[in-house]
């Protein structure tokens, strides 16, 4: 009994500290719909939210990959979150010094995302110059490109360097 109390206060505590697990209002579908194929649109453009970084989670992914303090302190929030990752959705972690929001995206021919790992040679060719690919972005630097591919619209997140 002590034992679930325990429990329950420490998910009390996580929720006081990071915060409602929500789709993020301050990255939400259109702001994708409103990105013209092969343009590269900085994060900041298309949100309001103060990211120190931005990271993606694929389909069936529920926790980042690194053992660093970012990933730790996303990991704790989307455990105590009850975040559940399937084949249907993608989402991004906007993580700010305070707040992490998680923004969730169905998956869809109009909207799907291809991590850094799927990038391949002919996607990498319909990249701007000065666009890295990564699952993990900094803030002040973070991108997003959306490319036709196979008969759809898919996000790449990555940093751009220099004005776009």
């Amino acid at each position: 009994m002590r034992f679930t109390r325990f429990i329950a206060s420490l998910a009390t505590l996580a929720s006081i500290a990071y915060g409602p697990l929500a789709k993020a209002g301050s990255l939400d579908e259109d702001a994708f719909r409103n990105i013209p194929l092969g343009k590269a649109t900085k994060f900041s453009s298309i949100s309001s939210f103060d990211a120190q970084a931005v990271c993606l989670l694929q389909p069936y992914q529920d926790r980042l990959p690194s053992r660093d303090a970012l990933a730790a302190r996303v990991n704790n929030y989307l455990a105590a979150n009850n975040y559940v990752a399937d084949e249907g959705h993608f989402a991004f972690v906007l993580i700010g010094k305070e707040a992490i929001e998680i923004a969730a995206f169905d998956r869809s021919q109009k909207l799907d995302v291809l991590a850094r790992y799927e990038v391949s040679s002919s996607v990498e060719e319909m990249l701007p110059k000065g666009f890295a690919p990564h699952d993990c972005a900094s803030g002040q630097s973070a991108a997003f490109i959306k490319i036709g591919f196979r008969a759809r619209h898919y996000l790449v997140l990555g940093e751009a360097a220099g004005a776009l």
